[in-house]
């Protein structure tokens, strides 16, 4: 600020000098303009005068023409007639002396000495005409009338002299006062002052190049490098205690205060990448290692003396080349680091799997930075690679078991069948006699035989249509049904689980459901499934199948007043072999495939089984298939 001062109060000097010659000059310019429109209209005026002179000549000429003694003879018409010319003549000067006036800067003074010539002159005029008139026209009378006029007219040419003369003299007087200003050293002053401030700028300026802009230059260098991001740029050392000095002082504060802040970022960041688990290497744009984290080092086996700050990724990669993880031969080095590089430059490098010589399998990836730096990172995937192997192997053995098991009991589905039926058969029959019979000792012993051979039978078939299912080997034959009286049919087929357990079974429909084409068979299947599980659950309670018809849709609905299910064991219903609870399976029995071959039946004809539940009120299962008629199905 104080040299900045300096160097405006050194300027201050000239520059008020040369403001001052500059003031005089347009004084000077303004007084030559005034004087040049003066002279301009003193050279009108003159001319308008000798104008008037002219006239007034010509006025005493033709007053001297008028009739004197050698002519009294003539007649006084001729005499009258040169009056008026006369009268004309005066009224022809007063009307140049006029036009004079209006156009030109005239003296006051000379202006009213004029109209009084004029004046006396008409004035004489006038007595001379009067004089004539009472003398009858006598010719003495118009000689005195003409000497009248012809004095008027010599004191309007007197005037008019003067007048010429003053506005001469005005005019001469204009001219030596131009000439007055032109002689003054106006340019002189002007000259004398221009070079006294160009000598103090050029002295100002050689002064601030010399001792101040050099010592700005350098110091305006430094600070650009520091806003740069060089935070290690030396500054220069300027001695004294001017304002130059103390901002370098102030400077090397703030550099050396963010060298320490970005020391300080350094470190923390370090002790964050150290925490991640996976190799990470940061360049600046230069290609040159910035910053890198202990799994980095180890990935690579980076001897601690090449891997350090600001070396060269080039570099770098040739001190890996001894370590042989690259898996490259001696003679493709050379290509191989060029496409490295390239691949760096370009930051086009995608995640990818790179498999090193030793085993280990890494993901990499090159990513652009938005300073112009790479980040490259290294994730180790072997022991996710050994999983991933190990899982594959035994899902691939899973399903050669699930294979064999589904071929296994979709084959021996009749071999299984076939010798029950004939249990169950012969059961039935043997029962049939024994009551025939009366023979209470056999009836209740084959009763049970009976009973467990349907128990098996409906193990049977469900095991063997979940593997068909399984195995996509499970075929739906879809046919055009009546759903109000397959629905009749259903609730009749389950009334007698319902009486079993003292529970009142009914069915509600909204309105007309009308024709579907549906496979009659398995919805069979899932609502049977559903309302026997219902029945079981429940002691002399309801047990409700409501059915509506909504748009495309059929919806199925039973409803239970029954001891309801956990909350926990819903999202596990649907599972194979599940069942709500242990001691449940002991008391009502049953597999615990009913539900999840339900859910898949439900699936294979388009639509969705969903469940909920209150424990000790009951629960509710839905059942939503498409509801395609008849013509539908055939356009399909």
């Amino acid at each position: 600020m104080r040299i900045r001062n300096k160097i405006l109060l050194a300027m201050s000097v000239p520059i008020s000098l040369l403001i001052f010659q500059i003031v005089a000059v347009n004084h000077f310019v303004r007084e030559l303009q005034n004087a040049t429109t003066f002279i301009a209209s003193a050279h009108k005026a003159i001319e308008a005068d000798f104008s008037a002179l002219d006239l007034v000549g010509k006025l005493r000429q033709e007053i001297r023409k008028l009739p004197s003694g050698a002519v009294a003879d003539q007649g006084m018409s001729d005499s009258r007639r040169e009056r008026q010319e006369l009268w004309d003549g005066l009224d022809r000067a007063a009307g140049a002396v006029a036009s004079a006036t209006a156009s030109q800067q005239i003296d006051p003074l000379q202006l009213q000495a004029l109209r009084a010539a004029l004046d006396l002159a008409r004035q004489r005029y006038a007595r001379s005409e009067d004089l004539a008139a009472r003398a009858g026209g006598d010719i003495n009378s118009l000689i005195e009338s003409a000497i009248y006029a012809d004095q008027a007219l010599l004191a309007l040419e007197g005037a008019l002299t003067s007048t010429a003369v003053d506005l001469r003299r005005e005019l001469q007087e204009a001219v030596d006062h131009e000439r007055t200003i032109h002689d003054r050293p106006v340019i002189a002053g002007i000259a004398i002052g221009g070079s006294a401030v160009l000598f103090l700028l050029a002295f100002a300026w050689l002064y601030a190049d010399r001792h101040l802009a050099g010592r700005l230059v350098a110091l305006s260098r430094s600070m650009l490098a520091i806003a740069a991001g060089h935070l290690r740029t030396p500054l220069p050392d300027f001695q004294g205690k001017d304002e130059i000095a103390a901002m370098a002082k102030a400077l090397s504060v703030f550099r050396d205060t963010a060298v320490e802040i970005e020391e300080q970022n350094l470190r923390e960041r370090q002790v964050v990448l150290d925490t991640i688990d996976y190799g990470v290497l940061i360049l600046d744009p230069d290609l040159r290692v910035r910053m890198f984290n202990r799994a980095f080092r180890d990935l690579w086996s980076v001897p601690q003396d090449v891997l350090h700050p600001h070396v060269g990724i080039e570099d770098l990669l040739e001190a890996l080349r001894s370590t042989g993880l690259h898996g490259v031969p001696d003679e493709q080095w050379e290509s191989y680091v060029e496409r490295r590089l390239a691949e760096i430059r370009a930051a086009d490098v995608p995640p990818r799997e790179w498999y090193r010589p030793d085993g280990r399998v890494l993901q990499y990836e090159v990513v652009a930075l938005p300073d112009g730096g790479r980040m490259l990172t290294y994730f180790d995937l072997t022991e996710l690679k050994l999983v991933e192997s190990e899982l594959r192997a035994a899902k691939e053995q899973a399903e050669i078991a699930s294979r064999a098991k589904s071929d296994f009991l979709a084959s021996m589905s009749h071999e299984l069948r076939t010798p029950l039926n004939a249990i169950i058969g012969i059961t039935e029959m043997l029962k049939e006699d024994a009551e025939i019979d009366g023979s209470t000792e056999l009836n209740e012993p084959l009763g049970r035989v009976l009973r467990a051979g349907k128990l098996l039978l409906q193990v049977i078939n469900e095991v063997l249509d979940l593997a068909k299912i399984e195995a996509g080997k499970f075929d739906l034959l879809p046919e055009e049904i009546d759903v109000r009286l397959l629905l009749d049919d259903i609730v009749d087929t389950a009334k007698p689980l319902a009486e079993k357990h003292a529970n009142q079974l009914r069915l509600q429909t909204e309105q007309d459901l009308g024709r579907a084409v549906l496979d009659p068979m398995r919805l069979r299947q899932v609502l049977l499934n559903l309302l026997s599980n219902a029945c079981k659950f429940t002691e002399k309670g309801e047990v409700t199948l409501f059915a509506r018809r909504g748009g495309q849709q059929l919806e199925f609905r039973v409803r239970d007043s029954g001891i309801g299910i956990d909350a926990d064991q819903l999202p596990r219903l649907f599972q194979d072999f599940h069942q709500a609870g242990v001691a449940k399976h002991q008391k009502y029995g049953g597999t615990g495939l009913g539900l999840a071959i339900s859910r898949r039946l439900v699936i294979l004809m388009g639509g969705e089984i969903e469940a909920t539940s209150e424990k000790g009120k009951g629960s509710e299962f839905t059942v939503r298939l498409p509801a395609n008629t008849p013509t539908q199905a055939e356009a399909a």
